[in-house]
């Protein structure tokens, strides 16, 4: 009688209906990642690092990741042709991993690879004591082998208990001590280290509001399905656990943008989060999610038109369509983040935000386009906070590439400077205008804050403010990037950008007087301006500008998008207080006048009046 084994735990969450013809692929035609050459797995495996261009490549080959699909098809069909070959890169990579473990390659014994490996390796053993597929001596090799991945996790010196890292390494030693805990009571003890682990890592890696803490929305998304893959496998028992994981899914859910792709701020690539009706269903618990995801084909529509994660730091807007409310795509979506926790995937984009509106992304985020080069430690990069060193990364991370405020042509600190957390300081929703206050310390002298001001679908106002207690003058420049597909030209009063989804352009126009408009940038390289990544090394021109002030102490900025035909900045009427911190603004659109106050009150409101006649 044959012994039932736990099935290979879906930690990486690809859908069991994919698992067999991926395999099939595999084994047919090599396996593939981000457009590196297909590698034969019955072929001597790359395990060597050999340039610092092919890290992240490497580290995956590290994981196993090339047998994750195949194991997971045995798991289904018990079919020896997807075992086979996973248990020869086991025994292959044992061999080539003797004695000195960073000989190969780094990522033989990186933190990460070793959770990602150790339960595929447990699973392979078990997989093979149950088929026979193993002499006694690749036996031992693996659970020898198996004992070194177990002793290295036992040991909280190499868990990084303070970013994702940490919580990739413990699920890996939860689904590898699970399968041999009832059988060896060492195991045991590890299942029951590893399982109060999580807890631990799960209250460091996301804010009480459900917000993972490390600045960006795809790491937000792989984190939790993973969780949700251990909760699925049976892996977590917890109840105050599974209640979190709902909260973290419905905190992801307002990063899908009206395209249904994910927000891609910090290190997030533009993914698509398109599902069908029957995979959204697996894949996610939360209604609003289904809905999202699918176009409305499944769940309910969210009932909430804005999000404030004054823990995790973003602010969310997110409206249907007057015209079309049933129309996903055509909602209007505003998004901020407010957030500096760490240095780990931060960007020196403080207080920028992204705008999709009318159809389309209008303002956008950098991008990550890969952790491509390494850093040398001590060098002029790394002192400025960049863990690589290929320029167009290094161009991702940087201020000047975020819709936000770059004072003197260099980025704002992220090393040697303490994180403030949550930037957001207070907000108001009235009259269908959203708005909010976001105030942060750079430099360790400059106070600088921001106010958005929205009206969906019609305007935008970014109003900041900054002031050096030091008494230094600084020269400042206000950033605004756009979406790839979008065109921009000087007009009389600053810019207009053309959109194909909407016949009524967006102007812009800055409402003071002082801030002057820069010229046109698009894929420039001394220095690097104009560009955009929306995955791994993709690299696109696009459309950037600012409005820039020269040698100020204290300085403002208010620049209006509208949708208009026309727009008439009346300078004239627009007014800031002494602090420069209160205005009164006006414009003149091609059909009305408008008028609009933002008010700081001493009791911490803010107040924002607006009138269009």
């Amino acid at each position: 009688m044959h012994r039932k084994i736990i099935p290979y735990e879906n930690i990486s969450a690809v859908a069991s209906s994919k698992a067999i013809t991926q395999a099939e692929e595999i084994l047919s035609q090599g396996w593939v990642r981000r457009g590196h050459i297909a590698l034969d797995l019955y072929s001597p495996m790359p395990w060597k690092l050999e340039n610092e261009n092919v890290r992240s490549w490497n580290y995956h080959l590290h994981c196993w990741e090339m047998i994750d699909s195949l194991l997971k098809a045995y798991s289904l069909t018990e079919d020896t042709r997807y075992l086979t070959p996973s248990i020869g890169i086991a025994l292959d990579w044992i061999k080539h991993n003797e004695g000195d473990k960073q000989v190969i390659s780094p990522f033989a014994w990186y933190d990460m690879s070793v959770g990602m490996r150790s339960y595929r390796l447990a699973y392979i053993i078990d997989a093979s004591e149950k088929s026979k597929l193993l002499s006694v001596s690749e036996r031992d090799v693996l659970w020898a082998c198996l004992l070194e991945h177990d002793r290295y996790l036992m040991d909280d010196k190499n868990i990084s208990f303070h970013n994702n890292h940490g919580y990739y390494q413990v699920a890996g030693q939860i689904a590898m001590a699970r399968r041999f805990a009832s059988r060896f009571s060492d195991f045991l003890l590890t299942h029951n280290t590893a399982t109060k682990r999580l807890k631990i890592i799960l209250d460091q890696q996301f804010a009480p509001d459900g917000i993972h803490r490390e600045h960006s929305p795809d790491y937000h998304r792989m984190v939790y399905t993973t969780l949700r893959a251990l909760i699925d496998a049976g892996l977590v028992e917890d109840e105050e656990v599974h209640r979190f994981a709902i909260e973290i899914e419905n905190a992801l859910s307002w990063f899908v943008l009206p395209n249904k792709r994910i927000a891609n701020f910090g290190d997030s690539d533009y993914r698509s989060m398109e599902r069908g009706p029957r995979a959204a269903s697996t894949m996610w618990r939360s209604e609003e999610m289904r809905y999202l995801v699918t176009d409305g084909e499944i769940g309910t529509a969210p009932k909430e038109l804005y999000k404030v994660f004054d823990q995790g730091g973003y602010f969310v807007v997110r409206h249907p369509s007057t015209d079309a409310p049933t129309d996903l795509s055509r909602a209007s979506y505003l998004a901020q983040i407010a957030a500096f926790h760490s240095r780990t995937h931060k960007h020196a984009d403080d207080l920028s935000f992204i705008w999709s509106d009318r159809g389309a992304d209008l303002l956008v985020d950098a991008g990550r386009y890969g952790y491509v080069g390494k850093t040398a430690q001590g060098s002029d990069l790394w002192l400025d906070g960049h863990w690589y060193s290929d320029p167009n990364r290094v161009y991702c991370e940087s201020t000047r590439a975020h819709n936000t405020l770059e004072f003197n042509g260099t980025n704002n600190l992220r090393k040697g400077v303490k994180p403030y957390g949550s930037a957001i300081t207070r907000h108001n929703i009235s009259d269908g205008i959203f708005s909010v206050e976001t105030e942060c310390k750079l430099f360790q002298s400059i106070r600088r804050a921001r106010v958005l001001v929205f009206k969906p679908a019609e305007w935008l106002l970014v109003f900041d403010w900054f002031h050096d207690n030091y008494k230094e003058a600084h020269d400042v420049r206000q950033w605004f990037h756009l979406a790839p597909n979008l065109d921009l030209e000087i007009t009389d009063d600053g810019y207009q950008i053309n959109i194909s989804s909407s016949s009524t352009p967006l102007q812009v126009a800055s409402l003071l007087g002082d801030a002057s408009p820069s010229r046109l940038y698009i894929g420039e390289e001394e220095p690097k301006q104009g560009w955009w990544s929306g995955k791994e090394k993709e690299w696109l021109p696009n459309y950037a500008f600012c409005y820039e002030l020269k040698g100020k102490m204290t300085g403002s900025f208010a620049t209006l998008f509208s949708f208009s035909k026309g727009l008439s900045a009346r300078r004239d009427l627009s007014r800031i207080n002494s602090s420069g911190r209160n205005g009164r603004f006006a414009w003149e659109t091609d059909d009305a006048t408008h008028s609009l106050e933002v008010t700081r009150t001493d009791g911490g409101r803010l107040s924002v009046v607006y009138a269009k006649v």
